[in-house]
């Protein structure tokens, strides 16, 4: 027996327009606020497909489900010899028409035409405190309608690795400011000032181009040191580690 003809699985535009409809009203009932931070590159090594720098400054708030978690549960964090290794992962499902809507425009997008690997994900309802990375994307879950319009998300636990965050979300950025080894920003240079000095952001002098005579220390013993180190130092040719 043929296959009913009532049935397109998918193909019927007003039917899958009403699938679709329904997943998005699922998602808004069941689901929770998140944050959408896409990743900004600053520098990437296209020879080794890395993002040297990288920042995010901008975020979005979507409805998202929560698909699958194993956050506080399966297996545990462990410490190896590189460190600390955090096994907390979690699945979201976002609406495809939701992320055209709301996430797509943004020029900051390494791909607008899907959420992209590397971008951040915070649901203060599910986790106030955690936040996550995409490690992979799938638009190819079907339903025996056909391809669910959603996309699964893949995360982690964002490990943070000199990354500049500035969302203005407190659980992401407060991140940088516990990680970072910048916390005074005492390493941003500015310019020479007119003494010329290079000067800190915090106005503290890094070097003077100039000394003053008069501010050296006459009590120092420089020059008895550098007679007796060319006692010790040997730089003969029958000194193997030495110059000729």
């Amino acid at each position: 027996m043929a296959t009913s003809v009532y049935f397109n699985k998918g193909h019927y535009k007003p039917e899958k327009t009403l699938y679709e409809e329904i997943i998005m009203e699922q998602i808004k009932a069941f689901g929770h606020d998140t944050y959408y931070v896409p990743r900004k590159l600053i520098k990437e090594d296209k020879l080794f497909g890395e993002d040297i720098l990288s920042q995010f400054n901008t975020s979005y708030i979507v409805e998202m489900y929560v698909d699958n978690e194993s956050v506080d549960s399966g297996e545990a964090d462990a410490l190896s010899k590189f460190g600390l290794v955090l096994s907390d992962e979690v699945k979201f499902q976002i609406a495809k028409r939701r992320w055209e809507e709301v996430i797509s425009l943004d020029t900051n997008l390494i791909s607008g035409s899907r959420p992209n690997e590397g971008d951040l994900i915070h649901c203060p309802e599910f986790s106030d405190t955690k936040v996550f990375e995409i490690t992979y994307v799938d638009g190819d879950v079907s339903d025996r309608i056909g391809v669910m319009p959603v996309w699964t998300i893949g995360c982690k636990i964002f490990e943070y690795s000199h990354e500049a965050l500035d969302t203005g979300i407190t659980a992401i950025d407060v991140i940088e400011d516990t990680h970072s080894t910048d916390l005074l920003n005492l390493y941003d240079f500015l310019l020479e000032d007119s003494s010329g000095e290079l000067v800190l952001e915090n106005g503290d002098n890094i070097t003077q181009e100039a000394y003053v005579l008069s501010g050296i220390d006459k009590t120092s013993v420089n020059e008895w040191i550098q007679v007796e180190s060319d006692k010790i130092i040997d730089f003969t040719y029958t000194n193997p580690f030495g110059e000729p």
